[in-house]
């Protein structure tokens, strides 16, 4: 595990939490060696161990190696268990779960532009499969982790609350995304209303912090991995859109906030008023904070196949004034976020070199 990683998951398991819920409890989680799952496997495993919690995890996992490889030390000790398959086939088990926690589903740009179909796939059939699992073990909680982009493009400058919706265009490929994550949400509150599921949704914005892929087709991961390369910031766009940001581990806070302490059958956005920007503002950002290597924010036009990767909304500015009522607030601004990523790709880039 990177130092940068290590300290994010220090970050997660000295936050405020409302840990003692998960005290002898068995947590399934999908999508586990992502981004976002690798995270909530690692913070609920190192919590357990340090407050003698006695938290068991499952991981569904798609490489058996790859999630050795993540966490070796977990499974040399026993607390974490491997469920091998994949998400769009039912799941085969006899093991129970008290919390189900689904973060399985494509999650980069390029993905959804190459893979249109297997994305609607991964997220409905996947979301569908660990309904009929919760069902089955009558688990306590179900948290499904959905995103900004259910809203869909609004006009304006107002920040989104939870009931507040614009438009998808369902005849480009590119809401292959939204569009199935939105139809989950209403998975899961059918599950909820007709089968007595207990759910719970979060609504993540963008999220960025180290841990993330470098070949992450995100401008949160590429335009740091210019400035780590002494690259300049290559702009698609004008890149006037405005954004909610949010930081990695404030993001899995607010994920383990809504599971635990949230109402069920309710969406929560998670995001941060601290990390508002467009994202030109982003590149501009990035620059200006390393001014020693001279780079700059140019712009190019994009080929065919990057503009259909790109996301269909204009603005995406987050109301979190639910979740905060809950007791959840963000604690890492922009710039923290950004430099700390920019450092985290230098380190990756160094070890690399030393090999």
């Amino acid at each position: 595990m990177l130092n940068a990683v290590k300290k994010e998951v220090e970050r997660i398991v000295s936050s405020d939490v409302s840990w003692d819920k998960l005290r002898d409890k068995t947590v399934l989680v999908t999508g586990a060696t992502g981004f976002i799952g690798s995270y909530i496997v690692r913070s609920l495993l190192e919590k357990s161990e340090r407050s003698n919690l006695n938290i068991k995890v499952v991981a569904l996992v798609l490489n058996y190696n790859e999630g050795k490889t993540l966490f070796q030390k977990y499974l040399d000790n026993g607390t974490i268990t491997f469920l091998v398959g994949d998400i769009c086939n039912p799941l085969s088990t006899d093991q129970t779960a008290d919390y189900i926690i689904h973060c399985a589903s494509n999650a980069a740009p390029n993905e959804y532009a190459l893979y249109p179909v297997q994305t609607m796939k991964i997220n409905f059939y996947g979301t569908l499969n660990m309904l009929e699992y919760a069902k089955k073990v009558s688990a306590t909680g179900f948290l499904y982790i959905s995103t900004i982009e259910v809203y869909g493009r609004l006009t304006g400058d107002t920040k989104t609350d939870e009931n507040t919706y614009g438009v998808i265009d369902s005849m480009r490929s590119r809401s292959c995304y939204p569009l199935s994550k939105k139809a989950c949400e209403t998975l899961c509150v059918s599950f909820a209303e007709q089968y007595g599921v207990a759910v719970k949704i979060g609504r993540l914005s963008y999220i960025f912090g180290p841990g993330m892929r470098c070949d992450d087709s995100k401008i949160v991961s590429v335009f740091p991995q210019c400035v780590a390369q002494n690259k300049n910031i290559v702009m698609k766009s004008k890149g006037e859109q405005k954004r909610t940001y949010t930081y990695i581990s404030d993001a899995i806070t607010g994920l383990l906030t809504v599971l635990l302490d949230g109402e069920n059958k309710h969406a929560y956005n998670i995001g941060s008023c601290s990390c508002k920007t467009s994202v030109v503002g982003i590149a501009n950002t990035l620059v200006s904070l390393y001014p020693q290597k001279k780079l700059k924010v140019v712009f190019d036009l994009p080929s065919e196949q990057e503009q259909k990767a790109f996301s269909l909304i204009d603005n995406a500015i987050m109301d979190t004034s639910k979740i905060e009522a809950l007791g959840w607030s963000p604690k890492i601004d922009l710039i923290t976020g950004l430099k700390n990523v920019v450092e985290e790709r230098i380190e990756i880039l160094e070890k690399e070199k030393g090999k």
